[in-house]
């Protein structure tokens, strides 16, 4: 008899996508022999090679927004030799939904979206019964007999595999291993309501290499602005401040995160990167919500705001003052890191 063979439509955010292997762990715990073939961006590619549920990688062609119905219906008549059996849809879309019927794949299994009720022929309606972006994942994983987060059965948490930065990559960015690293993921693409202030991050940097560390500035080409304002606003004639923003790729992040005793970052894709691999963290959690995209890990202490608004999950703040931000301390995180790593010696 033929494995089974599943089509998981991945999300767009890196986030959402580590997010999203808790999912794919309970799909090959509940059956081993199953193949999951993951549809997703480019750029995912090195990082899904580090999840080792995935079987196949098929690159989505698509840019974001971009229809092209007969270019998805020729790649839905390519996607019929995969013989799959199941599509689970997780995006909300209903452009993602478009491929799996042009495909026909017989079951078509997500949420319900933007009006795709004759694309997505397994619906779940009831969103609100998984209060957790990942809950609502796993959730896709089970039959209806799974009617809400409470029950769903115990699922793992997401594990990137990590490995050691090479020799090469540390000497290109000047970066040593010889001092306790603090990871700093102080950019959000979503928008500055959820980005802390780099004054705020450059106490803390401050602090961390006074006690005989070093730190680490990760993320994209975007970000880099932000890290080197960082580094900028340290007392003059700091060293030990690593800026690797838009220098690495995801694995290579990944591999230096690694390497880190303790990290600082807001809700982002760097946020579950960190948690994937188990490094300590103090998360920012700005307009958005920790009952929402929580870190998953044991080892990630969340940083709240109490203001009234929140949260808006707004990408701009619609009173200007940022309170929710602002109302996060330095001393508060130093305090999380303190109690997260203790000493560094």
């Amino acid at each position: 008899m033929e494995p089974e063979r599943y089509l998981i439509f991945a999300p767009s955010w890196l986030g959402d996508l580590i997010m999203a292997q808790s999912l794919f762990k309970v799909l090959k715990d509940q059956d081993p022999g199953r193949a999951l073939d993951l549809f997703a961006p480019a750029y995912m590619r090195d990082l899904v090679a580090r999840m080792p549920e995935i079987d196949r990688f098929i690159e989505n062609p698509f840019a974001h927004g971009e229809l092209s119905l007969r270019k998805r219906w020729q790649v839905g008549r390519e996607l019929r030799k995969g013989g799959y059996s199941c599509c689970l849809v997780l995006p909300n879309s209903l452009k993602s939904a478009l491929i799996p019927l042009f495909a026909g794949i017989r079951r078509r299994r997500g949420f319900r979206g933007e009006s795709r009720y004759l694309l997505i022929n397994e619906m779940r309606t009831n969103k609100q019964d998984f209060p957790r972006m990942v809950e609502r994942y796993v959730a896709l994983a089970y039959g209806p007999e799974v009617k809400g987060a409470a029950d769903l059965p115990p699922f793992p948490s997401p594990a990137l595999r990590a490995q050691p930065p090479s020799a090469a990559l540390l000497s290109r960015l000047g970066i040593a291993l010889d001092r306790p690293l603090l990871a700093l993921g102080s950019g959000a693409n979503y928008g500055p309501a959820k980005q802390w202030p780099l004054e705020s991050f450059a106490e803390v940097a401050s602090w961390w290499i006074g006690e005989g560390g070093a730190v680490l500035a990760l993320g994209t080409r975007k970000d880099r602005p932000g890290a080197e304002r960082i580094q900028e606003l340290l007392p003059p004639g700091t060293g030990q401040f690593y800026c690797a923003a838009g220098e690495t790729s995801l694995t290579e992040a990944l591999d230096l995160a690694a390497c880190c005793t303790a990290a600082v970052c807001n809700d982002s894709g760097m946020m579950h990167t960190l948690a994937a691999v188990g490094v300590p963290q103090a998360c920012i959690f700005g307009s958005t919500s920790t009952q929402y995209t929580p870190p998953l890990s044991p080892r990630a202490v969340c940083l709240e705001s109490t203001a009234p608004c929140h949260p808006c999950f707004r990408r701009t703040c619609a009173r200007g003052d940022y309170q929710c931000l602002h109302e996060i301390t330095p001393q508060a995180v130093i305090s999380t890191l303190t109690s997260l790593v203790g000493g560094q010696d």
